[in-house]
C-alpha cells in the first residue's frame, strides 16, 4: 500500500506555486545548484537549511545561514515540522514554503487504482507528474531554475542515478550546463566518465540513443544484450524544437527541428531499467523542456536588448547634454550648429568655448567609427579639449597636447579629425584643421573656396606637428565647417552627396542672403531629400559661422 509523500509547496515572489516532494533525507535547501531544492535569490545562503527524518518525524534544521531560517514567523535552529507549517529562508519577500504531510486527493485515488487488475496507475502517475512539471516550468522565472527542474524531473521519471544536461552555445557547440544526482544515490557528481560516443551520435542524428556500456572496458552494446559484469545503462535524449513550415508566396519551406541540447541519463545500479523505460513520458518531458528553454532564452535576449536600448538611450542623453545648451550671441558674429548621429549615439560633436577679449572658439570633431565606442571617445576628447582650450593656449600647443593625450589613452585603430578656430572681434579667424573635411569660405561677393590643411588627424602619430591658418573675414562672410557625413551621404543608388552639391547650395544661400540658421536648415533638408529612403551611413555635423560686426 502506497504511503503519503511529504512535500513543500513553493511560492515565489510573483505568487506562482509548485510542489516538491521530499523523497529522501537529508533534504537540502539553498541557492547552490546541488541542493535538493534550489531557490535562486542572492539573499538565500548557498546551503541554507535541511530537512531530516528521525524520532520526531520531519525536522527542519538551519545550516548556519546568513539571514536565518523561520517557521511560522519565528526564527529557529531546529524545529519539528507539522502539516501546514510555513517556512521562510531569511527574507519574507522571497520564496514562501509550506510543509504538507497529508495525502493529496489524486495520490489517494492512484493508490486505489494501482491495486486493480490491469491497473493504469503508472500512466496516471506519469500524467500527473508531467502536468505538475509543465506548470512549474512555465512559472519558473530563471533559466537555471528551469534547467535544474528538467534534470531532476528526468531522474525522477527514469530512476537514473545521474543526469547531465548539455546545451548548444552561440557557436553551435555542445557545452555542459548542469550535473545532478538522484536523491539518496551516491556516485559521480562531476561531469566525467560519460559516453562521448553516444553524445556524438545524438548530435549527428538528432535522435534518441540508448545503450548498455561496460564500466571496465567501455564496450558498448545495444539493448538486446544480456547484462553481465559491471555495466551501466545510458539514455541520451535530444532537446529540440518541433519542425515548422513557413509559407512564402506560393511556396512552403520546411525548417528542420533545431537541436537545443542533450539530456544524458545513466544508471549503474539498475542498468537494465534504462532499456525498458516508458520513453514516451521522457519524450514528452524533452519536448516540453526544449520549448521552455527556448522561450527562456528568447526572454533573456529580449531583456538584454531592452537593457541595451536603455543604456544607449542613457548614453544619448548624456552625449546630447554635453552639447552647448544654447549658442552664444555677440555683436560681431552669428553662429548656428547641428549634429545628427546615424545611430543612437555618434562620434561627431561640436562645442563653443568663450575666450577672453570677446573672442570665441568653435570646435567640430569627427571620431573614427560609429556607435558606442566612437561616442565614448568623443566624450573623452570633448572633455580634454574644452579644458585645454579654455586655458587659451596657442593653437599649435593646444593640438600638440591633445594629440599626445589621445595617443596615450586610446586604441591605435581609433583617431579623431577636428577643426578648431578662434574668431576675434576684428574678424580675424585663426584655426587648425587636424585631418578634418576642408571647410568652405564664402566671400562677400558670393565666391566659395575650400580651405585645405596638411595636418594629421589626432591620435595617430605621437610626434605630429600642427600648423595654424589665419583668415581675415570681411562683414557678411561665412565659414562652413562640416563632417564628412554630409558630403558622403548616400542615396539608394549609392551615389554620394559630394562637395559639388554642397558648394552649389552654399552659393545659392549666399545669393539669397540666408542667415546661418536658415542656411543650415536648407543644407540638412537637401541632404535628406538627396538620400531619400536610404539610411544614414555616418554621423553628420554642420556649423556655420558668419562675421557680422553690425548684427548687434
Amino acid at each position: 500500500m502506497a504511503t503519503a509523500v511529504p512535500r513543500l509547496v513553493v511560492r515565489d515572489a510573483a505568487g506562482h506555486e509548485r510542489e516538491v516532494e521530499i523523497t529522501q533525507t537529508p533534504f537540502t535547501l539553498g541557492r547552490q545548484s546541488d541542493n535538493d531544492l534550489v531557490l535562486l535569490d542572492n539573499r538565500i545562503s548557498r546551503q541554507h537549511a535541511r530537512i531530516v527524518y528521525g524520532a520526531q518525524g520531519y525536522v527542519l534544521e538551519d545550516s548556519s545561514s546568513r539571514h536565518g531560517t523561520y517557521v511560522n514567523g519565528e526564527r529557529i535552529e531546529r524545529c519539528a515540522l507539522k502539516d501546514g507549517d510555513r517556512l521562510s529562508l531569511g527574507v519574507s519577500d522571497a520564496y514562501g514554503l509550506t510543509f504538507v504531510s497529508e495525502e493529496a486527493t489524486l495520490a489517494r485515488l492512484l493508490e486505489r487504482i494501482e491495486t486493480a487488475p490491469g491497473s493504469s496507475a503508472p500512466r496516471l502517475q506519469q500524467l500527473n507528474f508531467l502536468l505538475q512539471l509543465g506548470q512549474m516550468l512555465h512559472r519558473a522565472a530563471a533559466l537555471e531554475e528551469i534547467l535544474t527542474a528538467v534534470v531532476d524531473s528526468a531522474l525522477q521519471l527514469s530512476g537514473a542515478d545521474r543526469g547531465i544536461l548539455f546545451l548548444m552555445d552561440e557557436s553551435d557547440r555542445l557545452t555542459l550546463r548542469l550535473v545532478r544526482q538522484r536523491p539518496g544515490v551516491r556516485g559521480e557528481t562531476q561531469a566525467t566518465g560519460y559516453s562521448e560516443e553516444i553524445l556524438q551520435r545524438v548530435l549527428e542524428t538528432h535522435r534518441e540513443e540508448m545503450a548498455l556500456e561496460s564500466l571496465s572496458g567501455g564496450h558498448m552494446a545495444r539493448e538486446t544484450v544480456l547484462i553481465s559484469g559491471r555495466q551501466r545503462g545510458i539514455l541520451a535524449i535530444p532537446l529540440q524544437k518541433l519542425p515548422v513550415a513557413e509559407a512564402g508566396g506560393e511556396t512552403i519551406r520546411h525548417i528542420a527541428p533545431k537541436l537545443l541540447g542533450v539530456l544524458y541519463l545513466e544508471s549503474s545500479s539498475q542498468p537494465a531499467a534504462m532499456t525498458s523505460l516508458d520513453r514516451q513520458a521522457l519524450g514528452t518531458l524533452a519536448l516540453e523542456s526544449a520549448m521552455i528553454i527556448e522561450n527562456a532564452r528568447l526572454l533573456r535576449v529580449a531583456r538584454e536588448q531592452e537593457r541595451s536600448r536603455h543604456e544607449m538611450a542613457l548614453a544619448r542623453s548624456i552625449q546630447q547634454g554635453l552639447l552647448p545648451r544654447s549658442l552664444p550671441r555677440a555683436v560681431h558674429f552669428q553662429l548656428h550648429a547641428v549634429t545628427r548621429p546615424c545611430h543612437a549615439v555618434g562620434g561627431d560633436y561640436y562645442d563653443v568655448i568663450p575666450l577672453p577679449g570677446e573672442r570665441v572658439g568653435l570646435t567640430v570633431a569627427d571620431i573614427s567609427g560609429k556607435g558606442l565606442p566612437a561616442a565614448m571617445m568623443s566624450m573623452t576628447l570633448q572633455g580634454a579639449f574644452s579644458a585645454l582650450a579654455a586655458a587659451d593656449l596657442s593653437l599649435e600647443e593646444l593640438f600638440t597636447r591633445i594629440n599626445a593625450f589621445l595617443c596615450e589613452r586610446t586604441p591605435p585603430e581609433m583617431y579623431a579629425t577636428l577643426l578648431y578656430g578662434v574668431l576675434e572681434p576684428s574678424g580675424r579667424f585663426h584655426f587648425v584643421n587636424a585631418g578634418h573635411a576642408p571647410p568652405l569660405y564664402i566671400r562677400a561677393n558670393g565666391l566659395v573656396e575650400t580651405l585645405d590643411s596638411p595636418n594629421f588627424p589626432l591620435g595617430l602619430f605621437a610626434h605630429a606637428h600642427y600648423e595654424a591658418i589665419s583668415l581675415a573675414l570681411s562683414p557678411g562672410e561665412q565659414v562652413v565647417i562640416f563632417s564628412d557625413g554630409l558630403t558622403e551621404a548616400q542615396n539608394e543608388a549609392l551615389e554620394l552627396f559630394g562637395e559639388a552639391r554642397l558648394i552649389e547650395i552654399a552659393k545659392a544661400s549666399a545669393a539669397q542672403g540666408l542667415q546661418p540658421e536658415e542656411f543650415c536648415s536648407k543644407l540638412i533638408h537637401e541632404v535628406k531629400r538627396f538620400a531619400g529612403a536610404a539610411p544614414p551611413v555616418d554621423d553628420l555635423t554642420v556649423a556655420i559661422l558668419r562675421y557680422s560686426p553690425a548684427a548687434g
